[in-house]
């Protein structure tokens, strides 16, 4: 009994002055523990969210970079229409003003404005339906006049789509007579 003794008590010393990694190392090898799963190859996230802590790389003075089309989002008045069928609809502020020729009067529209990338959407309902109006910045010319615009139009209303062109417009409240008076001496 006691070589049994000494024999197990020479066998456990070495694994007792083995270090934690040797041990770790050895309990995966027989399936004791599981692997760590591997790490990503690559590039890693950053740890902070951008919009908690801005992420600079380099020692360059950091620049605004645009994110909204200029001209879109100073905007808040717009005039678009399209051709075969006709269609217009002019924005001022939340309200848009839809005309076809069947109804010269127009109807209004409550939207709401989202601005984007390359432009703006006003969205609202129509008779229960979606009603929306895509504009972008990218030029356009009118079938029918040959006009040049500078915003492309798409208009979905009762579930059908009308391409057309649109430009900025005046806001109806914006529009003041220009004060009289003498004209400045030059």
């Amino acid at each position: 009994m006691l070589p049994r003794l000494a024999l197990l008590a020479l066998m456990t010393i070495p694994l007792a002055a083995c270090d934690g990694q040797a041990m770790t190392d050895f309990r995966r090898t027989v399936g004791l523990e599981e692997a760590e799963p591997e790490q990503p190859a690559g590039p890693r996230p950053p740890a902070v969210s951008p919009l908690e802590q801005p992420i600079e790389t380099g020692a360059a003075e950091p620049r605004p970079i645009p994110t909204v089309e200029p001209l879109t989002y100073r905007s808040t008045a717009f005039v678009a229409g399209g051709n075969e069928p006709f269609w217009n609809v002019q924005i001022n502020g939340d309200t848009a003003t839809y005309r076809t020729p069947e109804d010269s009067d127009g109807r209004r529209i409550q939207v709401n404005r989202v601005p984007f990338d390359d432009g703006v959407e006003y969205i609202g309902v129509l008779n229960g339906r979606p009603f929306a109006l895509n504009l972008r910045a990218e030029r356009c010319r009118d079938s029918m006049s040959g006009k040049r615009m500078p915003l492309t139009a798409r208009l979905t209303v009762t579930g059908d789509q009308f391409t057309g062109c649109g430009a900025p417009a005046q806001p109806a409240a914006a529009t003041t007579a220009a004060p009289a008076g003498p004209a400045p001496a030059g």
